[in-house]
């Protein structure tokens, strides 16, 4: 169960942060395709399956309402997983992948998350600089597990942070 209840609206910066709702996929979905290749993105039907399932999906608009990022967590027992986490294109840059990043941190530790795994694809290294910056450090290395262009085949490393 999330830390924040389903109706509740986080602001912070002048951003809102509240939970994903069916409602919301079209533009979710609009920013995955935007900004994970073509070949590798979440499709309408995964973000669909997390609402269903009870993952703690979330996003986060600008003043204007327009949706500038999102991520979703999986909690398994004492562990969280970040399963996504995307900021709009036009948002990159601008502190808004770190903005969400503490978001996911600080609900994790109030879940009392014993640790946070991820993947990211070894060619993302603004990513990777991102959580080795908070902390995260590569236990491992997925072969392969990311679908790539013309059907090659991409590395994931896996990586955690102890909380």
């Amino acid at each position: 169960m999330s830390v924040l209840a389903a109706s509740e609206l986080v602001t912070e910066n002048g951003l809102q942060f509240d939970r994903m709702q069916p409602h919301d996929l079209d533009e979710v979905v609009q920013v995955e395709t935007a900004v994970f290749p073509s070949y590798g993105h979440w499709t309408r039907q995964s973000f669909e399956s997390a609402i269903k399932a009870g993952y703690d999906c979330w996003l986060v608009r600008d003043r204007s309402g327009k949706l500038i990022g999102y991520f979703v967590i999986k909690k398994v027992v004492d562990e969280a997983h970040l399963l996504t986490i995307a900021v709009h294109e036009n948002w990159q840059g601008k502190g808004i992948g770190r903005l969400l990043l503490g978001k996911v941190l600080d609900m994790a530790v109030a879940m009392k998350i014993e640790s946070l795994l991820l993947e990211v694809r070894l060619s993302n290294v603004r990513a990777i600089e991102l959580y080795q910056n908070y902390g995260f450090v590569q236990i491992g290395r997925r072969k392969n597990y990311y679908a790539g262009a013309d059907q090659s085949r991409e590395d994931a490393l896996v990586m955690r942070l102890a909380l």
